[in-house]
């Protein structure tokens, strides 16, 4: 689901009066009640199973999470093959579907439901009781529209903030963050380029240098100023191309690790690698190269190829 809204409303359960107020709001494309049918103990203690009928199952983004006759849906890390669920009227021994998400909540079918009979009494009476869940499925919207949606059905259904979450309302979040960041990391960037420019003005400056006798030889010997600053060029390039390349791999590996622990925990980290970012990077880099030997190549083709051969 993108988001669902969880908890008590007034101290009362949620209700299809509040899926259908919820499908009121701009940018839900549909809204449905889960309501609890039984108990299964699962990391040692009772959680509560809901209901999801497969013709429910548009507010589901996994198709493996749909639940199916005689089994139950449990999220990732589930190593059990079969779990019992208990009802008021009788206890199901049923086979697990593991999803892929470790959020997920313990869904059955409506049909498993009606033969567990109800929900039973809480082996511990002081133990937190589980409610009706609403999962809501959302258009295709943008992050400041998501957290605009979030403000609306807190509005809406008269709940608190904390009572809405759900996948697209955790990536919208995560998303404002990191675009953040991101800006952050561009300014460092630019910064960066910048004394890479000095930097590479600077190697060049000194090769030209040391290599004064050897440029004088090659114009002595036919080689035009234009094809000395050319190959002045084609070295900076260089320089700033292989660099960018080390850079750039050693940057994602290094940031898919960093997610890796930081989330790694929460959700299967899946690394996307930003190929049009990286060819923008790779292209500045060239640019800022072939700019910091503008002044490097000047001063080795304006030397004299007689005055270079006669310097030390």
């Amino acid at each position: 689901m993108d988001v669902n809204v969880f908890g008590t409303l007034h101290g009362s359960p949620l209700s299809e009066a509040d899926a259908a107020a919820a499908r009121t709001v701009d940018g839900v494309e549909d809204a449905v009640l889960l309501p609890v049918a039984g108990l299964v103990d699962f990391g040692g203690w009772e959680e509560g199973v809901h209901v999801l009928d497969p013709d429910e199952s548009a507010v589901l983004r996994d198709p493996g999470a749909v639940p199916q006759p005689g089994s139950i849906v449990m999220p990732q890390g589930t190593d059990a093959t079969s779990l019992t669920v208990r009802g008021a009227k009788s206890d199901l021994v049923l086979n697990v579907i593991e999803t892929g998400n470790r959020e997920m909540v313990p869904l059955i079918t409506a049909e498993t439901a009606q033969a567990l009979g109800g929900v039973p009494d809480l082996k511990d009476p002081e133990a937190w009781s589980p409610v009706p869940e609403l999962w809501i499925a959302t258009e295709d919207l943008s992050n400041p529209e998501l957290i605009g949606l979030q403000s609306e059905l807190v509005r809406t259904l008269g709940i608190e903030d904390y009572q809405v979450s759900g996948a697209a309302v955790i990536r919208a979040a995560f998303e404002q963050v990191i675009d953040v960041l991101l800006m952050v990391v561009t300014g460092l960037l630019g910064v960066a380029v910048l004394i890479a420019l000095v930097g590479v003005a600077n190697t060049l400056s000194l090769s030209v240098l040391e290599r004064t006798r050897e440029s004088s030889l090659l114009r002595a010997l036919g080689l035009t100023r234009g094809q000395l600053r050319g190959m002045l060029a084609l070295e900076a390039v260089l320089i700033a191309g292989v660099a960018a390349l080390f850079g750039s791999a050693l940057g994602a590996l290094y940031g898919w690790l960093g997610v890796q622990s930081a989330l790694g925990t929460l959700a299967a980290v899946v690394p996307a690698v930003p190929w049009l970012q990286l060819g923008a990077v790779l292209a500045v880099a060239l640019v800022a190269g072939l700019a910091a030997s503008v002044l490097p190549a000047r001063r080795a083709a304006r030397l004299s190829p007689v005055a270079g051969l006669a310097a030390d």
